[in-house]
């Protein structure tokens, strides 16, 4: 299972779906459901055998792992732009069937039983995925279907007839159970049995679609899982060969060209960050040219599409530093070796070292865990009591000279990935401990509730840094720093997200590079500002018409695509402040709710034209939005002979929010305008009920969020 979890990533979204393809089959009963780790134990496992058959009126049918059997899904999926229908199967079936033959009527199905992480398709990266983050198969390994009535066999019995029927049952998905029905037909012979059945499902009520991997692929919340059912007929005394255990197969590789080209590019781009303990291997690993080569025609994929390496900035954007893009030639070998077979000519275990870092880390002189211990998030009987949670976390800064701490890199540290959502780091003085003492703890866990500021009234705090997904550690220029002042203590605002029902402890660290006692008699202060340009989603008409459809035929409906009533429910999930922005947003840029209140399509737009309110040398330009965010601009001085783009981002990616270093020096003064555009795509996000969108902090929720450094003259 260390296989699994090291390799998986890319060309996957659809197949999340596919756990909804392990449809046929699962019960708990039947297997350990303990785990010392996070491996599922699949060893042993067996289907249901079905003991009371009458030998002068029944047959016993047998369906075994290998003997022929499939459980299979197909969903039209649009990867890379291309519209395709994505297929996947796995053989690893067990069941019983008894057919009446006096009275096919009282035929009978035993429980269908599939091992879900064995669903192949023509990817290996696909398959990979699946298994860990859309069937999370190491907690669910398995599936069920238990039929509760069998219609079609209301005929006499014939040899080798096939008899139209439909099986109506409670299919089991991870821990989703709902009834489905299966149509198709089955051939009843005297020693096999064939049965051909499908249904049509919605992957949403399951959890598991329509995916949506931005930049990547999106597939249809249609799935059509088959069950291509062969059973041999045994004794009844026979022993049952329904084992169910986990094989995967081991990776064959062909000969190929790989370490003359493909080897240079991959340690150059790619394994600093896919290694063993690097930020992206357990997505998919580099360790060694084997693991690269399993996965070769997904590689060429994701590079042939700039899915990976994830550098978002679009062709206007100037240069930027640390670009870890790929070239138009490095692209073209990649794809060739894919095409020839992705062989090597090297051993598989041949160890992958990176030759650059694209990930470049600061020096650690202090590591501030949050001083009051780990959040957990608040919870009931239930689960989770809010899906968005805003808490601020107190570090203490270390200063045995009492004389501040100049700091010349900066990085947060999220602990629980999936949870953090992002994070804003404030510094606030001593004048504020005891206010902040106070509130520290108060409600019985660590920290308190803040959203949008820290909430102190005793004094003042200044926000330092923020974080969002994607973001590598900060290194400020030669020369420039943040200045932490004698008595000052770090106020951490993290966003946590429990959309997913689990609230797992965390303990995020905020990381400090320290000057040098000789960098500090000449280092100054590096200065910056923050950006906000409105953000005005507006249900489309057609969601408008199912919204408006509802409120008059569901009593106590709440009309979301009202913005009236998702201000009010801002305000209701987090505080009075919350719900004054948005319109404070599009008076300060110039304009009304009525710019925005008309959307012809899924594609939102914003801009705003604001004054620069610092002067000197821009150091790096951020962008940021949340995940219906499809493309940014900031473009200085627009309009004029002057205009420059500093940030161009055509596809946006939630999950890779750089700030930007420019390679080439440019002038900002408190004359200069900047422009901030963004775009929304509202298919990008499947909301369970229609709503306006507009700006605030949670998952369904947007921004138009800019910020740009500057090194002072």
């Amino acid at each position: 299972m260390s296989r699994l979890r090291a390799l998986d990533f890319g060309r996957l979204s659809v197949l999340a779906v596919v756990l909804i393809g392990a449809v046929a089959v699962l019960t708990r009963d039947q297997w350990d459901w303990v785990f010392d780790s996070d491996e599922a134990r699949t060893q042993g496992v067996s289907a249901e055998v079905i003991a009371d058959v009458d030998d002068a009126t029944e047959r016993l049918y047998r369906i075994s792992p290998g003997n022929g059997s499939e459980v299979g899904y197909a969903v039209v999926e649009r990867l890379a732009g291309n519209e395709q229908l994505t297929v996947g199967v796995t053989t690893v079936v067990a069941g019983d069937i008894v057919i009446n033959t006096i009275d096919p009527t009282e035929s009978r199905l035993g429980e269908i039983v599939v091992n879900v992480e064995m669903f192949d398709s023509d990817s290996n990266l696909r398959d990979k995925r699946l298994r860990r983050d859309f069937l999370e198969s190491t907690r669910w390994p398995f599936a069920r279907f238990e039929t509760t009535s069998i219609e079609g066999l209301d005929v006499e019995f014939a040899e080798g007839t096939s008899f139209d029927i439909s099986l109506t049952g409670m299919l089991t998905v991870k821990d989703v159970t709902r009834e489905e029905t299966f149509s198709g037909t089955v051939t009843i012979e005297r020693d096999r049995l064939v049965a051909d059945v499908f249904a049509e499902i919605l992957g949403s009520d399951y959890g598991v679609g329509p995916i949506k991997i931005a930049r990547l692929a999106y597939t249809d919340d249609e799935v059509t899982l088959s069950f291509a059912l062969v059973a041999d007929r045994v004794d009844l005394d026979s022993v049952a060969d329904t084992d169910l255990s986990t094989r995967f197969p081991a990776d064959e590789f062909a000969d190929g060209a790989f370490a003359g080209v493909v080897q240079p590019i991959i340690e150059q781009k790619c394994v600093s960050c896919h290694t063993s303990g690097g930020p992206g291997w357990d997505t998919v690993a580099f360790d060694n040219a084997g693991q690269a080569a399993a996965i070769a025609a997904d590689i060429a994929l994701v590079a042939d599409i700039g899915y990976m390496p994830p550098w978002l900035p679009g062709g206007d954007s100037p240069a930027f530093e640390h670009d870890w893009s790929l070239s138009d030639e490095e692209i073209a070998a990649l794809g060739e070796w894919a095409a020839a077979g992705g062989g090597l000519d090297v051993d598989p275990d041949t160890p992958l070292v990176a030759r650059a870092q694209s990930i470049i880390p600061i020096v650690e002189d202090q590591v501030l865990p949050p001083r009051d211990g780990e959040y957990v998030g608040l919870r009931d009987e239930n689960g989770p009591v809010l899906v968005d949670e805003y808490r601020c976390q107190v570090h203490e800064i270390d200063d045995p000279e009492g004389d501040g701490t100049w700091v010349t890199g900066f990085e947060f540290r999220p602990d629980e990935t999936t949870i953090v959502h992002h994070s804003i780091v404030s510094i606030a003085p001593a004048a504020a401990l005891d206010e902040i003492n106070e509130l520290a703890g108060a409600d019985g866990r660590p920290g308190w509730t803040c959203f949008g500021t820290v909430n102190l009234r005793s004094a003042d705090a200044v926000t330092i840094q923020g974080w969002a997904p994607g973001q590598s550690p900060t290194r400020y220029p030669d020369g420039y720093g943040i200045f932490l002042p004698p008595g000052y203590v770090v106020i951490n605002q993290i966003h946590f997200n429990f959309g997913a029902g689990e609230t797992p402890p965390d303990d995020s660290e905020i990381i400090l590079q320290e000057a040098t006692p000789a960098q500090r008699s000449t280092i100054r202060s590096i200065t910056g500002s923050a950006y906000l340009t409105p953000a005005e989603i507006p249900c489309t008409p057609e969601e408008q018409a199912i919204a408006d459809e509802r409120e008059a035929t569901i009593e106590g409906y709440r009309n979301l695509c009202d913005r009236a009533e998702v201000i009010e429910e801002i305000g209701e999930k987090y505080d009075l402040f919350a719900t004054f922005i948005p319109d404070a947003l599009i008076r300060r840029c110039g304009g009304t709710v009525d710019d925005y209140d008309d959307l012809d399509g899924p594609i939102a737009y914003s801009s705003c034209d604001l004054r620069a309110r610092n002067v000197g040398t821009i150091f790096s330009v951020l962008g940021h939005m949340h995940e219906f965010g499809s493309a940014y601009r900031m473009t200085l001085n627009p309009d004029t002979p002057e205009e420059k783009v500093l940030l161009d981002i055509p596809n946006w990616d939630f999950e890779w929010q750089l700030n930007y270093d420019l390679v080439e020096d440019v002038r900002i003064d408190r004359s200069d305008v900047l422009r901030f555009e963004c775009w929304w795509d509202r298919t990008r996000v499947d909301l369970p009920e229609p709503r306006y969108v507009t700006w605030n902090e949670g998952t369904v929720d947007e921004m138009c969020f800019s910020s740009v450094t500057v090194l002072p003259d």
